[in-house]
């Protein structure tokens, strides 16, 4: 600079001396402004410069951009999200690991994740247990309420029973005493006594007759806290301790003879009932109006080459609605064939006490058999709930005690 200045032109002196300086003040101006390095961007400086992406966030230097601010790629978001060049909140559905997830659409404000799902701290996992940056299964050590427990490590169909004091739903869940009011109690409320694990009612408990261990008879009921033998009335038989109908799908006809899955009994006899549209032919539930065996009507069959279309028997090409299923075997109405529902070899499941059903090409079951029902409306394990003897669900869904017979709680 020194020597610029130097080698810098100089006024002449007298007239046009003023002149002469000003223009060379100028001239040095103009070179001292060249010299001089353009003031750099900061991200403080309330301007979008730089390489900022908005003002004052963004960029490799920047901090990010919060919501709604201007971006370029997805390292210019805090939410690491950069949609349409707008920072955009990461989305818990989009089928990635978006935003401050730790795994999938789950953890750090999604919902928890699954077990061997990763994770950073205990509350982004099911179990509440984060072991290794990994969300561990529920178990009945980890000092947690998650699985099936009732309590912390305790409780439920997995881990050991409670001790007094703990949450239970059902007596099973306590290791003494019993489940009030959804809390493992050593007492049992008066009149009920303390028999075992369980409270029982001396008044009318068969096995606990006025006083625990005090079991009646075969043939005794319990009455008012003693063992009587009472005469059934007409229309039911003595079964054990209770009274039971001639139509009890358990003692159908004798006691302990129970009929078999989809039967009823029906004058003390075990009996296969069809569903709507089916009939009973030879023991077995066959729909008339597809069955080439039962054409039109039980021992109806068709001939070689025929298949049974809408109770007829005819040449083996179908006309819709029906459908040629089993490599052209067999002729089927998809609509309402349990083998071959909406399509050839849709397969209805079998569904526990009831008879499974193709209704409109969708898969479903018939009525529950006698004595059961479905409390958890899943068609995968049909109706589940025996409410003669479920302690869980006795004589109707949701009905708990300590004991059901034949649908009565003790």
């Amino acid at each position: 600079m020194q020597r610029l200045l130097t080698n810098l032109p100089l006024a002449p002196q007298g007239r046009g001396s003023g002149r002469g300086a000003f223009i060379a003040l100028a001239a040095l101006v103009a070179l001292l402004t060249a010299c001089t390095p353009a003031t750099s961007s900061t991200c403080t400086d309330n301007l979008r410069n730089g390489e900022e992406s908005d003002v004052d966030c963004g960029g490799p230097s920047c901090a990010p951009c919060t919501l709604d601010r201007a971006c370029l790629t997805n390292e210019d978001c805090d939410t690491a999200t950069c949609a349409r060049r707008v920072c955009v909140g990461a989305s818990c559905r989009d089928g990635k690991k978006s935003g401050k997830e730790t795994d999938i659409d789950c953890g750090n404000g999604c919902a928890p994740c699954a077990a061997t799902k990763a994770c950073v701290t205990a509350t982004d996992c099911e179990s509440g247990v984060c072991t290794a940056q990994v969300c561990a299964a529920p178990s009945c050590s980890d000092q947690r309420l998650n699985g099936t427990e009732t309590d912390v490590d305790c409780g439920g169909p997995s881990c050991a029973p409670c001790m007094l004091g703990a949450a239970c739903t059902r007596n099973a869940d306590c290791a003494a005493g019993a489940c009030v009011n959804a809390t493992c109690e050593n007492a049992c409320s008066a009149p009920l006594l303390a028999c075992g694990p369980a409270c029982v009612d001396p008044r009318s408990d068969p096995l606990h007759c006025g006083s625990c261990g005090n079991a009646c008879t075969f043939g005794q009921t319990c009455t008012n806290g003693t063992c009587t033998t009472v005469a059934c009335p007409p229309g039911t038989q003595q079964c054990g301790p209770a009274c039971v109908g001639l139509d009890d799908v358990l003692h159908c006809g004798s006691c302990g003879n129970a009929c078999n899955p989809g039967e009823r009994c029906l004058a003390g006899q075990c009996r296969l009932t069809c569903s709507a549209g089916q009939t009973l032919c030879g023991g077995q539930c066959v729909r008339t109006a597809t069955d080439p065996g039962h054409c039109g009507g039980c021992g109806m069959p068709c001939g070689v080459g025929e298949v049974c279309a809408s109770g007829t028997c005819a040449p083996a090409a179908c006309a819709p609605p029906l459908a040629i299923c089993n490599l052209g075997a067999i002729c089927v109405d998809p609509r309402f064939d349990p083998d071959n529902c909406g399509f050839c070899g849709n397969v209805c499941p079998v569904v526990n006490h009831a008879t499974r059903v193709c209704e409109d090409q969708i898969c479903g079951r018939a009525a529950c058999d006698p004595g059961f029902t479905d409390c958890n409306f899943a068609l995968a394990d049909g109706c589940e709930a025996n409410l003669l003897t479920d302690t869980m669900n006795c004589g109707t869904c949701g009905r708990v005690c300590a004991g059901c017979t034949n649908g009565n709680c003790p």
